[in-house]
């Protein structure tokens, strides 16, 4: 059995080396376009791409609201190209009709409102009761997230459709399942959402039985976030059934390769040892679906983290200052650190699947389509899919009947957010909030809903004002 090869990043963090294979021939001159200048995936992709080989005609085009992102992931990524002795460009602008011009990759990875916004959500929350550990999946603060963030991704989608309705939109932003949803269902772009957890997941099986993720095969399906593994096989050994004791034993972590930190499985087990599949991710992000997690007792057992609320803290910049690592790497004497290291996210593959047309098996945020028994054609969930140039074959699944059952009540939440942000409809969001396990009284829900309208209605026109009636 391979055993797993691992690198200690510039975080200080083990990570699985990765092996891939170099591309053999180029994408040709493609325009690769980043809505959102984003410290945390821009420079990440783009070292991919620069790792594999086959993008160095593309130019990289970054788009964002303000100068002080555009600057910085800018400045670091042309030193990473220089770095890398390629023939890549970049460019910036802070005109989406200009970045869009002649697209053939969109990747989008936004934050409306920024950190004040998220934590103006989360302190409207604690108004009521309700600790929010990260805010962005599911909750009332997730439903505050999809009012902000919806209209301003429809917005961007039919620009996509209009200007550059040929290219392909890869999404990282997040509530993913929805952000990703409400570009299928409303507009004609072809769209994918990618998230890491399904990925990282392969890695921590893979520390647990001594071998390389390759060895590790997983079917598994579900929403962003909260997809459930059913079958896990080492080498073609089905494991799944041994799970629980394996990794109790092992004491080993599961690395989170995006916010670079090590987190308990212990959420993981108690959920498997009822639900008898594998939740895709632990600690914060499964507490968003499960909230006694977050009960203080519970919490602190397991070393989970809430957001900090602080009285008469000072509001956020409305961009976040660089990580000290991001400027380092952009305007240091130094290399860039870490550009040995391919990430999880495997945009790159991808992109080379739409654009070449070498198929990729990808655990990707589409419509369902059939694909998960039980749940809406056009509910958007995480689910296993051969990409192809022209569309993508998912591979269905049967899951619990626990699974499915709380799925169903999962995307009828994204059902109702959609509704709630696009129509202005308070009705919708006072019904998600109902389904909601955060909410703990019908009682709260209009309180919870004018209080967003107060703290964040400048980021969420469609719905401010609407007063409970």
């Amino acid at each position: 059995m391979a055993k797993m090869k691992t690198i200690i990043a510039s975080d200080g963090v083990e990570y699985e080396y990765i092996p891939f294979t170099k591309n053999k021939g180029s994408v040709g001159r493609k325009r690769i376009v980043f809505v959102g200048a984003s410290y945390k995936f821009c420079h990440k992709v783009v070292r991919d791409l620069l790792l594999v080989g086959g993008f160095d005609e593309c130019e990289i085009v970054l788009l964002d609201l303000y100068k002080r992102p555009l600057k910085v992931v800018g400045d670091l990524i042309e030193k990473m190209i220089a770095q890398a002795g390629s023939s890549m460009t970049v460019s910036r602008t802070v005109q989406r009709e200009e970045a869009l011009e002649g697209a053939d990759i969109v990747l989008l990875s936004i934050t409306v409102g920024g950190v004040e916004a998220d934590m103006r959500a989360a302190e409207v929350c604690h108004r009521y009761g309700i600790p929010v550990a990260v805010g962005d999946t599911l909750g009332p603060a997730a439903l505050a997230r999809n009012l902000r963030t919806l209209p301003v991704v429809l917005e961007i989608a039919r620009d996509i459709e209009r200007i550059c309705p040929e290219a392909v939109l890869i999404n990282f932003t997040n509530p993913l399942s929805t952000v990703t949803g409400i570009v299928l269902r409303e507009t004609s772009v072809r769209a994918y959402g990618l998230c890491h957890s399904v990925e990282d997941l392969a890695t921590y099986f893979a520390r647990i039985y001594g071998c390389s993720s390759r060895d590790i095969e997983m079917a598994s399906g579900g929403v962003n976030h909260m997809s459930f593994i059913t079958s896990m096989k080492v080498r073609g050994r089905e494991k799944i059934a041994d799970l629980y004791d394996d990794t109790s034993s092992s004491g080993i972590g599961v690395v989170d390769s995006l916010l670079g930190r090590v987190e308990t499985a212990e959420v993981q087990r108690e959920l498997y040892s009822v639900l008898g599949a594998w939740p895709s991710t632990g600690g914060e992000h499964a507490a968003e679906f499960f909230p006694e997690f977050l009960e203080k007792k519970r919490r602190d057992e397991l070393g989970l983290h809430v957001k900090k609320i602080r009285k008469n803290r000072k509001p956020f910049k409305v961009t976040k200052e660089p990580p000290e690592a991001i400027l380092k790497w952009a305007y240091g004497d130094g290399p860039v650190e870490d550009m040995q290291m391919l990430t999880t996210e495997f945009a790159h593959e991808l992109i080379w699947a739409v654009i070449k047309g070498d198929e990729n098996r990808r655990v990707v945020n589409i419509l369902n389509k059939g694909a998960i028994k039980g749940l809406p054609d056009d509910a958007c969930v995480e689910l296993w899919a051969t990409i192809t140039k022209k569309d993508e074959r998912r591979e269905k699944i049967s899951l619990p009947a626990a699974c499915t059952a709380l799925l169903q009540t999962w995307t009828t939440i994204h059902e109702l957010s959609y509704r709630a942000a696009i129509e202005g409809d308070r009705r919708a969001a006072r019904q998600a909030l109902t389904l909601d396990p955060h909410v703990r009284s019908i009682r709260q829900i209009d309180g919870l809903l004018d209080d967003f309208c107060k703290r964040l209605g400048r980021w969420m026109p469609r719905f401010a004002g609407k007063a409970a009636r």
